[in-house]
């Protein structure tokens, strides 16, 4: 038998993660402790670079916990250090209070895409939610992305206004004052941030003056910032929200499920003509998976592709369709064996007639994509997902949702897959029906009415919970176990402090920065040819080198 990931391959990561995570949670321990001490000096400005930095690296180097107590303290005494008391929001009395009616909602974002299940949510959420105005707060936006059009003009025409933080001259405690101003006029904020985003936790530290707070846990497999300062926590699925109770500390009270939205898509084109249009034989049976590209990860040298070739060489009549891979190199073998039947794209945002040609649905792997999987399903398309770890505690790395219950496919090993996709090939009526079985599933649960449901239960006791008093800071504490011991190698990247520090310098005050850039400078892969500013840019605050983009 085949196996998705050979147990030999789970044995090895369960050493690895045993290995790796105990020195991820020292270096993780040695960045708050350096953050701590900024703080506790006075350079706030400095510890919440360095509070963002140890945030970072617990977010791409698994440290064994899923949430930080101690760092969330050392932001919130920053917060409450650089927030004054006498701020617009202690002026505003009214948002202090209960809101009789919720009327001007908040939307507070890392960065946004044109592509990615985040933007979609934020902006679907907007759209549907018309009884209320909506503004977005852009905490540091990708300076060569452009905020994406759907997004912008679903915030604009419901009455709110965008703002930029990264265009606020100072530091990044300057634009979580900025914030903290800004969401004066909020009846509620709701945080989509990314995982390492420290200045909503700045901005909002004195908890009894800020309005309340909803935390959309968009990223629940790994771990982020934000419990401290949250009333409740907006969880997507369940697997979501039974790691939130056991390993983030939430309250059953506050953590709440509120589904991922979808349009309820409509079909324009009929299979045979969307698979003429893609070049595509009108009697083929395609099978379709869109994803970022990293979400297609080798894995003991058989690529996502190759998974595929004992069904292909079966059906001749089968493709294999691939949005958003790109072009994979370790695809080439399994692409060359099928004749050309794997068909690689790069990322897109008109995804619409892939799917409407689509047959099959199959998830991206190790990484599963359940935007794309609900999006699919509302096509119509039967849905085959990949969960190759035998324990429940694993299950946070699976896909589920509730519009995904009792109709996605799920297989653990590679004979399965092809079994379960070679009874889908061939029994068009079982293919159909458990399609359209799925449509109606996740259009009941995840869109219009029903989802309004489910954010109206969540807007209603965001207001009216009593606020979470946390009497003791709790003491971090690393585990090693599962699932935490599958994430160095299912999840991880791979980089270190001196990396991590590189991308944060032009954050530090001038003083830090320059030191830091001088000891840098001497190693020459600190060096980088393709970028003009390069190491120049290292020189200017953010803030500054923003506005220079602009310009050149």
């Amino acid at each position: 038998m085949i196996q998705t990931i050979p147990n030999d391959t789970l044995s090895l990561w369960r050493e690895e993660g045993r290995r790796q995570i105990p020195q991820n949670f020292e270096v993780f321990r040695s960045l708050v402790a350096q953050a701590r001490d900024f703080a506790q000096r006075g350079n706030y400005d400095a510890a919440a670079v360095y509070g963002e930095m140890a945030a970072t690296y617990a977010n791409f180097r698994h440290c064994g916990i899923y949430t930080s107590p101690e760092l969330e303290k050392v932001l919130i005494d920053i917060g409450r250090k650089v927030i004054s008391q006498n701020s617009d929001i202690c002026k505003n009395k009214h948002i202090l209070e209960i809101p009789k009616k919720i009327n001007n909602i908040l939307h507070v974002a890392t960065s946004v895409e044109p592509v990615g299940g985040l933007s979609k949510m934020l902006g679907r959420w907007i759209l549907q939610d018309t009884e209320r105005s909506h503004s977005l707060v852009l905490t540091r936006q990708l300076q060569t992305v452009e905020e994406p059009k759907f997004l912008t003009d679903a915030v604009i025409n419901s009455g709110g206004k965008i703002y930029k933080l990264d265009e606020t001259i100072g530091s990044l405690t300057a634009r979580a004052q900025r914030l903290n101003k800004i969401a004066a006029t909020a009846d509620m904020v709701v945080l989509h941030m990314y995982n390492h985003d420290v200045i909503p936790i700045i901005a909002f530290a004195n908890q009894e003056q800020v309005p309340p707070i909803i935390f959309l846990n968009h990223a629940d497999h790994t771990f982020w910032l934000g419990a401290s300062i949250s009333d409740v926590i907006a969880n997507l699925r369940e697997s979501g929200m039974r790691l939130s109770q056991k390993r983030r500390g939430i309250e059953t009270k506050q953590n709440l499920l509120l589904p991922t939205i979808v349009e309820p898509n409509h079909r324009v084109l009929a299979r045979q003509e969307a698979k003429k249009i893609l070049g595509l034989s009108e009697n083929s049976i395609v099978l379709l998976s869109i994803a970022r590209a990293l979400k297609y990860k080798t894995i003991d040298g058989i690529s996502y592709a190759d998974a595929h070739i004992p069904l292909l060489e079966k059906y001749p009549q089968a493709v294999l369709v691939v949005v958003g891979c790109g072009n994979r190199q370790d695809w080439s073998n399994a692409i060359q064996q099928t004749q050309g039947r794997i068909i690689c794209h790069p990322q897109r945002e008109d995804t619409d007639i892939f799917y409407q040609a689509a047959d099959i649905y199959v998830d991206s792997f190790p990484f599963v994509s359940i935007t794309s999987l609900l999006e699919a399903g509302t096509y119509g398309i039967p849905l085959v997902s990949r969960y190759p770890y035998s324990s429940d505690a694993c299950e946070i790395f699976g896909a589920d949702m509730p519009g995904l219950t009792d109709n996605l496919i799920r297989v653990g090993d590679i004979e399965q897959y092809t079994a379960v996709l070679s009874r889908l090939v061939e029994d068009e009526a079982y293919r159909l029906s458990l399609g359209e079985a799925t449509r109606k599933k996740i259009v009941d649960t995840h869109t219009a009415k029903q989802w309004q449901h489910f954010l109206e239960n969540v807007y209603h006791l965001a207001a009216t919970l009593p606020r979470v008093k946390k009497s003791a800071v709790a003491i971090d504490q690393m585990f090693i176990g599962e699932p935490d011991v599958y994430m160095p190698s299912v999840h991880d990247m791979s980089f270190d402090v001196d990396t991590l520090l590189k991308f944060h310098l032009t954050l530090l005050p001038i003083k830090e920065r320059w030191s830091q850039l001088f000891r840098l400078a001497k190693n020459p892969s600190f060096y980088h040819k393709s970028d003009r500013l390069s190491p120049f840019k290292y020189l200017l605050p953010e803030w500054l080198l923003y506005r220079v983009r602009k310009i050149i």
